[in-house]
């Protein structure tokens, strides 16, 4: 019998979601992200000012944590995600120590407001997503700049405006796109159950 606290977790992918399912989902998430952050950094900064990296790091949250109900997702994320990039030339420097920071800071809020919102982890509703990535995007964007400043690169005050309400803004996107992609994950697995459901009814 299903609790009530227990939200979602009778839906495909999220009750007894294996670790395995788990690690793979982390790693392609990771590749998708690495491999665009790679070109993007390259191809489209100029344009784009880093604004789709910071736009898919609280979809990718958002999709890990409600895919997969585990504690701790956009922490783990974050963390592999940063430590990958932590060696990867970035603006002219091969060591980007704000880019690890940032991307962990903003997994560790992310999660931890999810934890402390009162909702589900199984079934997180769609306005706790957002503002888990509003936060999440909100904490990132000063942790960037103080380790910068600490390395000796200050910003200017107008740079520290537009990334606080940049960041948010964008983060509050990403992880509405984020529970976009989920409802539709969820509807394709709920309809295969169905169809197979219905097969073996045929059968027998």
């Amino acid at each position: 019998m299903t609790q009530p606290w227990m939200g979602g977790a009778n839906l495909p992918g999220i009750r007894g979601t294996s670790t395995s399912r788990y690690v793979a989902l982390v790693a392609v998430l990771t590749a998708l992200f690495t491999a665009y952050g790679y070109v993007s950094s390259i191809e489209f900064r100029t344009v784009t000012r880093s604004l789709d990296l910071f736009f898919l790091l609280p979809a990718f949250f958002a999709i890990l944590v409600s895919l997969t109900g585990k504690r701790w997702g956009g922490t783990i994320l974050g963390t592999v995600i940063g430590l990958i990039f932590l060696g990867t030339p970035s603006a002219g420097s091969n060591f980007s120590p704000h880019i690890t920071a940032s991307v962990i800071v903003n997994g560790l809020v992310f999660d931890l407001y999810l934890q402390r919102s009162g909702g589900s982890l199984l079934d997180p509703s769609r306005k706790h997503l957002v503002l888990a990535g509003t936060l999440g995007n909100l904490a990132m964007a000063p942790t960037g700049l103080l380790v910068l400043q600490t390395v000796g690169v200050p910003s200017p005050a107008v740079i520290w405006a537009i990334a606080l309400i940049g960041d948010t803004l964008v983060g509050a996107a990403g992880a509405f796109f984020g529970t976009i992609v989920v409802e539709r994950v969820k509807g394709l697995e709920a309809r295969r159950v169905l169809e197979a459901k219905s097969a073996v009814r045929v059968r027998v």
